[in-house]
């Protein structure tokens, strides 16, 4: 089985710039994305998952870029997910950190060398390598699981591909369900049956706004009526890899401000994306959008949010309103996540996200549906 988006000549490449020995992977995404075990919880069967607490699962990765995988026991099914030979079983998270040490020790870890660790790694999990290893330095290489997950590969943009077309589903299921009375749980009930009809995808995401209602709550207090505008940001999960989508509907016609603002938050996206190649930095991309809201006279507040698609729907934060843009560039084969929102008066935010793909010629959106505001329940014209 070949790897699905881990690459051992980049992370062997990556651990020798940056002077790391010994890297290990605990997150679950970190292990799924350098083991293909599905320890993520967005799985048909999250169950490494849910007991990840009792039977910790764990890659070591060595300088050459080989690598070892300690899992539970009682999961039979490695060769079928994994492309990683060494392989230790454990039964319980003191025999999994007995061995993590045991196969440190193992790879003739230099004296005052480093080890790589995550910053979520469990706290007894560091203790242990510490102890074991008073001699080594530990460094915290979240750095590095993120260079490696920016560049995609075939099979994780097609996956990707895959999860945005569950996401679209889902929210035009969602959408051809929108009434008067029906709530924002009840829409959300739609949304997930949809997604999971649509090649065994899980949620991701599920947030749903009704007026100017929390869409990040889910209530059956919150119900549709006639002039409120519904929001639908859902991403789904297919394979281990993420999508986001963002649009918005209404029963019959909008206002011409909703329209107007919806618009402007479309070209101000269309703006953005356009001036990015790779190389591009983020800034240089986010300035396109500000200027165009400002020679099509926008006022007010506008958000951006740009940020790297993959096993997290956030991998990477390229650019946030809040929080300024990041100094690493765009770069060829990322997939990224493009957001323009803005304040719709009594309604909330307004606005849209799509995924694209970075090529050499710019920047190809991978969803389909239309960059509209949606209109449910207007009568055909005789």
């Amino acid at each position: 089985m070949e790897p699905i988006g881990f690459n051992k000549k980049k992370a062997s490449e990556m651990m020798h710039e940056r002077g790391v020995d010994i890297l290990i992977a605990s997150s679950p995404e970190n292990v799924f994305y350098s083991s293909g075990l599905p320890t993520i919880y967005a799985t048909p069967n999250p169950v490494l998952a849910a007991l990840s607490n009792q039977y910790p699962n764990l890659v070591i990765i060595t300088r050459d870029g080989e690598e070892t995988l300690i899992v539970w026991q009682l999961f039979r099914s490695i060769d079928k997910v994994s492309w990683i030979k060494r392989v230790t079983p454990i039964l319980s998270r003191d025999e999994a950190l007995q061995r993590l040490t045991s196969l440190i020790r193992q790879t003739d870890l230099p004296k005052g060398g480093t080890i790589g660790v995550e910053s979520l790694m469990p706290i007894y999990q560091y203790d242990g390598i510490v102890r074991a290893f008073p001699d080594a330095r530990i460094r915290v290489s979240d750095d590095l699981f993120v260079e490696m997950r920016l560049e995609k590969s075939e099979e994780e943009i097609r996956r990707i591909q895959e999860a945005t077309a569950a996401a679209e589903k889902s929210i035009e299921a969602a959408i051809n369900s929108l009434r008067n009375g029906i709530s924002v749980i009840d829409l959300a009930r739609v949304a997930r049956a949809r997604m999971a009809d649509e090649r065994m995808a899980n949620a991701c995401h599920v947030t749903i706004g009704i007026g100017d209602s929390d869409p990040e709550y889910l209530s059956s207090d919150v119900k549709m009526k006639r002039g409120d505008i519904a929001r639908f940001d859902i991403g789904a999960v297919y394979e281990g890899y993420s999508s986001d989508l963002s649009r918005h509907a209404c029963i019959a016609t909008p206002s011409k401000e909703t329209t107007n603002l919806s618009d402007l938050m479309v070209e101000a996206q269309e703006a953005c994306v356009y001036a990015i190649r790779p190389g591009t930095k983020p800034v240089e991309a986010v300035d396109a959008a500000y200027d165009l809201f400002d020679k099509r006279g926008g006022s007010g507040f506008l958000f951006i949010s740009i940020h790297s698609i993959g096993i997290s729907i956030e991998d990477y934060k390229f650019y946030d309103t809040m929080m300024g843009p990041s100094p690493k560039p765009f770069g060829r084969d990322m997939v990224i996540d493009v957001e323009t929102w803005t304040v719709l008066p009594q309604q909330g935010l307004i606005g849209i996200g799509d995924p694209y793909l970075i090529t050499d010629q710019g920047c190809r959106r991978m969803s389909k549906m239309e960059k509209k505001i949606f209109r449910v329940g207007q009568k055909k014209k005789s």
